[in-house]
């Protein structure tokens, strides 16, 4: 398969198929006669590992490390830790974030509290501050 055409399959461009080449994330490709670049299917197998490693967003030397033997025979048991990890870092990140919206939207709404004759500048209110303005 000529690189352009793994490329188009892969959603990626060529230049990264080039640089995970370089990288020695994926074999080197044959070349054609005219100089073209050509994967065989071997190599078509391990960017399709790669790209798809890297679609869940880890990261390149993580990648390396996993395909480094793919033959032993680990690469599910090793993802599926390495998922299970990043669920439990998200989650973990989800919930804080959703503690700092709670606390702001309360803020808010008690700023809208403030009754209209209050001085332009009162935000006792949205500081959690009993009011002296």
């Amino acid at each position: 398969m000529l690189i352009g055409e793994l490329a188009a399959s892969l959603g990626v461009t060529p230049k990264t198929l080039r640089l995970y080449e370089q990288g020695g994330l994926i074999p080197a490709a044959a070349r054609a006669e005219n100089g073209y670049r050509f994967y065989d299917e071997n190599a078509v197998r391990r960017a399709r590992l790669v790209v798809g490693l890297r679609a869940m967003g880890l990261p390149i030397a993580v990648i390396r490390e996993m395909i480094r033997d793919v033959s032993r025979g680990k690469l599910r048991r090793e993802l599926a830790g390495l998922l299970s990890e990043r669920i439990r870092q998200l989650s973990e990140e989800i919930a804080i974030r959703q503690g700092h919206m709670d606390e702001l939207e309360a803020r808010y709404l008690a700023l809208l509290e403030t009754p209209r004759d209050a001085p332009g500048d009162c935000i006792c209110r949205a500081l959690n501050q009993h009011c002296r303005c």
